[in-house]
């Protein structure tokens, strides 16, 4: 009589999807990792260049399914050693490449291979991805994200809310499409429509 052992047979097929997972994530460059799988529980080591590359290992793992925990013993060892000063520059160019998320550059300072990060945003969004950027450089260690998300209402200015959310000022009209032979019937009707905004920018934007 054949005995089944299903607890090992789950944990290969994670093991399997596990390993599969990594090798599909475009972050992650290192081939030097390692999966162990038992009872469900997976254990991942080996080594990798970025931070990014170990978060996003513990992610593709966590992604699978049947794991019930990850146990991430990655380390994070560069090939060649980088002063503080390579890195805070490759911090910043990284943080340069992400201006359509950032309205300002972050204050970057490194020791160690320690990246402190400490600025304003308006999204929580743009504070993550500040965070990733510096994670994804080769030589850092950690990082400390010292970034603050500003609440909306502290920005004074009517301006900066209007350039928060898109709206159709009232003295714009729209481009008229409309043919000659039918204008003078509509004429009346769409001078009306015309005097008022398309849709109205809620007052309460901005208010704690």
């Amino acid at each position: 009589m054949t005995t089944i052992c299903l607890p090992k047979m789950q944990d290969d097929r994670i093991h399997d999807d596990v390993c599969r997972q990594i090798m599909w994530q475009t972050d992650i460059q290192s081939r030097e990792i390692e999966v162990r799988v038992k009872n469900s529980v997976v254990l991942l080591s080996g080594r990798v260049e970025t931070c990014l590359e170990r978060l996003e290992a513990e992610n593709a793992a966590k992604a699978v399914y049947g794991v019930i925990s990850v146990t991430n013993n990655i380390q994070v060892e560069p090939k060649c050693v980088r002063t503080d000063d390579e890195i805070a520059a490759d911090v910043v160019a990284g943080l340069r490449m992400v201006t359509c998320v950032l309205e300002d550059l972050p204050i970057v300072s490194v020791r160690d291979g320690v990246v402190v990060l400490r600025g304003e945003v308006r999204w929580n969004f743009q504070r993550a991805g500040a965070e990733r950027a510096a994670e994804a450089v080769v030589g850092v260690r950690r990082v400390h994200n010292l970034i603050e998300v500003a609440p909306l209402s502290s920005l004074t200015k009517v301006a900066s809310v209007n350039a928060l959310v898109p709206c159709r000022q009232a003295g714009r009209r729209r481009p008229d499409t409309t043919p000659s032979s039918l204008k003078g019937d509509s004429q009346s009707s769409t001078e009306s429509s015309r005097s008022g905004p398309l849709f109205f920018v809620s007052t309460s934007i901005g208010r704690a």
